[in-house]
């Protein structure tokens, strides 16, 4: 069951069974991929940041970063909105 990690820039608190890992959501207003995207995690220790784009379909997992990037950098996951898809594109991040 997810958990909210109050006061640590985590959004979520995910298990696999095996280990947790600390996941901050953002959602983007657009139906390009190539938006670009600011750090707003500074040092926290998060594991993943996950985009949701509000207008398309589309999402990206990425690992956290520093300063401004693509959301469909090539070190990013992209997935399509269903629970099913998440789930491989989590495994493959």
């Amino acid at each position: 069951m997810p958990m909210i990690d109050h006061g640590m820039k985590t959004d979520v608190l995910i298990s696999d069974g095996n280990k947790f890992y600390r996941l901050q959501v953002k959602s983007v207003e657009c139906f390009d991929e190539s938006t670009v995207v600011t750090d707003q995690w500074q040092n926290a220790l998060i594991d993943y940041v996950i985009y949701f784009s509000r207008c398309s379909n589309w999402g990206y997992i990425t690992p956290p970063f520093k300063g401004r990037r693509r959301v469909n950098h090539p070190e990013h996951v992209r997935f399509h909105q269903h629970p099913k898809n998440f789930l491989k594109a989590f495994g493959r991040a």
